[in-house]
């Protein structure tokens, strides 16, 4: 593990335990909890964090370590593979993150890390985004989650099961192609959303769940809309803002009891050459604009208590409470008091913890 985990350090971080709530916030949540009906913050492009200055502009989004991002309570990452040489490398779309870090480490980091905080567990997507799923590709992505050294650390299921199931594991959220053809002693794992994920756009609903009789029994309904295409940064600001909300709406509306239905709402996204991740999610100060992570806390905020399922930031790091409001944490400035309040929990639990330095 230690060699994975020193090939892996550009895009991982560095390791460092935390005694923050945030590292074991899902300690607090019963083990008949579904995944889905939790709030989960989650991070776009997660491993951008350490691009060079030069490229930032348009490849960076993140601005802490994975590491960080996890200790911090995110609980869904997203990965994007290509293969180089024969082995799987990260990437923003065509661009490679590290010449020298493979997928291997990054999941031999994601397990590091469940074994320090065994209650919890991470959802991991994992998409192509250079060249195509091909089947030399697949076989790898299959054997790395199915190996028997590693076999333990993933959920086989192909919906999401209960949290009991699924602490100190990691959940395989498949949106790369995986043709049994393709793989020997190939068995059924994973939430496999590849083909229903439409290509920028904010109301996707993908069935992923049949029964014998070919009728579906679970959805999942995304907002991807990256890519607002509006005339400036403002109007690319406002109408991804819109298309969130009005997902969220929707997700509220569902409520937490549901069993049928799963949320995922990107925060992130540019608009063209005008606009910047960083731009659309933190705004600029020329011209003024007021960006989606700071317009979308207040929502979050108003609605505490409510079910959003999964949110995706870029640039997590810039305030701590995006991922407080989406956990429904009431959150004060100096000492920061945490209230749980979702309604499947089997009481209030309130947790007074000391200012963390972000």
């Amino acid at each position: 593990m230690q060699a994975h985990l020193k090939a892996g350090e550009k895009l991982l971080g560095t390791y460092q335990a935390s005694s923050s709530i945030t590292s074991r916030w899902m300690s607090a949540y019963n083990d008949s909890t579904l995944v889905q009906n939790l709030n989960l913050p989650g991070t776009h492009d997660s491993l951008t964090w350490s691009v060079s200055a030069v490229l930032s502009p348009f490849v960076q989004t993140q601005d802490i370590t994975l590491f960080q991002q996890l200790n911090n309570g995110v609980r869904f990452v997203d990965l994007r593979i290509g293969i180089v040489s024969e082995k799987l490398r990260l990437f923003h779309a065509s661009y490679q993150l590290s010449s020298s870090v493979e997928l291997v480490d990054i999941f031999w980091g994601l397990y590091h890390w469940l074994d320090q905080n065994p209650t919890e567990t991470v959802l991991v997507s994992v998409k192509v985004d250079n060249g195509n799923s091909t089947a030399a590709l697949q076989r790898q992505v299959y054997d790395l989650m199915n190996g028997p050294e590693v076999s333990d650390y993933w959920v086989h299921n192909t919906t999401l099961p209960a949290l009991g199931d699924a602490r100190h594991k990691l959940i395989p959220i498949l949106r790369l192609t995986m043709d049994p053809n393709n793989i020997p002693d190939y068995k059924p794992f994973g939430l496999n959303l590849a083909r229903g994920w439409k290509d920028n756009n904010a109301n996707i609903s993908i069935k992923y769940d049949y029964d014998a009789d070919n009728n579906y029994r679970q959805v999942v309904y995304v907002q991807d809309l990256y890519n607002p295409d509006a005339d400036d940064e403002e109007a690319a600001i406002n109408k991804k803002y819109e298309v969130l909300t009005t997902h969220l709406n929707r997700s509220v509306a569902t409520g937490f009891e549901n069993t049928n239905k799963w949320y995922i709402g990107f925060a992130s996204g540019y608009n063209g050459v005008l606009t910047t991740p960083k731009q659309l999610a933190l705004g600029s100060t020329i011209p003024r604009t007021v960006g989606v992570n700071t317009l979308i806390r207040p929502y979050l905020q108003s609605n505490r208590g409510s079910y959003f399922g999964v949110i995706m930031f870029d640039f997590i790091g810039s305030d701590q409470r995006l991922i407080n409001a989406t956990l429904g944490w009431e959150t004060s400035w100096g000492t920061k008091t945490f209230t749980i309040t979702s309604p499947i929990l089997s009481a209030m639990i309130v947790i007074v913890a000391s200012l963390l330095v972000f």
